[in-house]
């Protein structure tokens, strides 16, 4: 189950962040935020919820290794 959390931004914010979800064509603030903070951290959103202290940060080629199917 997802929880969900209320945050406070100002007008201004708010403002630029429909203008965001529109041209992105994004479903929902989650979906532009999660998309925002993505390209600001380098974080994929497959990471959102993995445990916050973990710092490993893998390239896409070391993500490919490690995920490719070996049988």
């Amino acid at each position: 189950m997802t929880t969900t959390k209320t945050i406070a931004v100002s007008e201004a914010v708010w403002e630029r962040l429909k203008e965001i979800m529109k041209r992105e064509q994004a479903k929902s603030f989650n979906d532009v935020l999660a998309r925002l903070i993505e390209r600001r951290t380098g974080a994929s959103t497959s990471r959102f919820g993995v445990h916050k202290k973990l710092k490993l940060r893998l390239t896409q080629a070391e993500h490919e290794e490690i995920t490719r199917d070996l049988h």
